[in-house]
């Protein structure tokens, strides 16, 4: 495919003698990087389609903005929200990893089957990067870019991968193929990569005359065009995403995108490819379409979680009545720990006695209940640092992951306002 947003420049690549195959493989190659026209004052006009995808995409936005106050579970899913994505995004990239995996990795679980989960959990730290960046007033700078690519690769096993965390690439790199000649997409020569990234900055600081949905969609597709580093490009492009949410809509609940990119309809790279042949119209309905999509899918999360809470009060009142003492009290160390546990599914008593800002004690009495009852699930023995889990989170998370169209559905429908547990 040629694209047309930009222009091909002949590169040659040197012979190297030291290459595995033939000689072919060690022969040197002429092939062309495609170097993407600049951003910063590009010419943004949208047809009637494609304008009503962004509207739709802002309204779910403002709705999801809204929610957490008919669905109070939303707040407490936020940090889980981020590793949804960091998992989602992850499998974009082939990196197929559990929410009880990366659970349990985060818990410090040795072994080389964690390898892959702990390269995630370097996609989460971009994530909280990203997250932190986009809540600060200050312009976006390259070296923000920068610090989420360090984040990324900081927890890789791979010596050469901590090595360029952070660092800008210093040779070609290519998608699809075996070499830059035979490849789907040639970025542009590393040369080139240091302004075509300020650039990127210009544009995502100066654009106020564009909707955010529209300058996070632009200024993805660019990134991704740019592809400014070995590895790790499509993870922090999609990190950028939530910087810039995040920045423009003031919320702490952002809806998992790469939910909806891993999805085969979704035609994620088909979009991309528009937009590098400027069919901006093309790319902006497949983002915008991932936007309503994840943030409708986040809300029906929010929602079962909010009815899963309920059933467990229930299930804590009943044992309570059965056994002759009185329902919790509003104020209960154990329904601070049913809000708390839907985003820490896997966990050790000091980590809820942080969370609550209860004592040890206190949180292991909770524990203790949420245990008897069902709710909560020991994994291993000891007496300090036993791991529990919260299996019916783990389930409604993996359910997010592999089947959101159920859970978007839900969250599309107008729901009445539901009070806090206790209450």
């Amino acid at each position: 495919m040629r694209f047309t947003r930009g222009r091909y420049v002949l590169q040659r690549q040197p012979a190297d003698l030291g290459a595995f195959g033939g000689r072919a493989a060690k022969a040197g190659r002429s092939y062309e990087a495609f170097v993407p026209a600049s951003i910063a004052d590009m010419e943004v006009r949208l047809s009637g389609v494609a304008a009503a995808d962004v509207a739709d995409a802002e309204a779910a936005l403002m709705r999801l903005g809204h929610s957490s106050v008919a669905f109070p579970s939303l707040e407490a899913l936020a940090r889980r929200l981020l590793r949804s994505e960091a998992i989602a995004s992850s499998w974009i990239e082939a990196l197929r990893v559990s929410h009880r995996r990366l659970a349990e990795a985060e818990q410090g679980a040795p072994g080389g089957r964690y390898d892959e989960a702990r390269r995630v959990l370097g996609n989460v730290a971009a994530l909280d990067a990203a997250v932190d960046i986009g809540s600060r007033s200050d312009p976006i700078t390259v070296d923000d870019l920068l610090s989420m690519h360090g984040a990324l690769l900081s927890t890789s096993s791979v010596e050469e991968d901590r090595a360029r965390a952070g660092q800008v690439r210093d040779g070609p790199v290519f998608i699809g193929g075996t070499n830059p000649t035979n490849a789907e997409y040639v970025g542009p020569p590393h040369g080139e990569v240091a302004a075509l990234l300020e650039d990127l900055a210009a544009f995502v600081n100066t654009r106020r005359d564009l909707s955010p949905v529209v300058v996070a969609a632009i200024a993805h597709a660019q990134y991704e065009s740019i592809h400014p580093h070995h590895d790790g490009n499509g993870r922090i492009g999609r990190c950028l995403v939530h910087t810039l949410l995040r920045r423009e809509t003031a919320s702490s609940v952002l809806p998992p995108m790469s939910i909806a990119f891993a999805r085969p309809q979704a035609r994620y790279v088909e979009g991309l490819n528009a937009f590098r042949s400027d069919d901006l119209d093309g790319w902006l309905t497949v983002f915008a379409t991932a936007v309503s999509f994840a943030a409708y899918a986040t809300i029906g999360l929010a929602n079962e979680v909010g009815q899963l809470q309920q059933s467990w009060l229930g299930q804590l009142t009943e044992a309570r009545v059965q056994s002759g003492l009185r329902p919790p009290r509003a104020d209960a160390a154990v329904l601070a720990a049913l809000e708390a546990v839907p985003d820490m599914p896997a966990f050790q008593a000091r980590d809820l006695a942080q969370r609550l800002d209860r004592s040890w004690r206190a949180a292991q009495d909770a524990i203790e209940e949420l245990v008897s009852v069902g709710i909560v699930l020991q994994l291993s023995a000891g007496k300090g640092n036993r791991l529990y889990e919260v299996p019916q989170i783990f389930a409604l998370l993996d359910g997010f992951e592999h089947q959101p169209e159920r859970l978007a559905a839900l969250g599309a429908v107008p729901t009445g306002t539901s009070g806090n547990l206790g209450s």
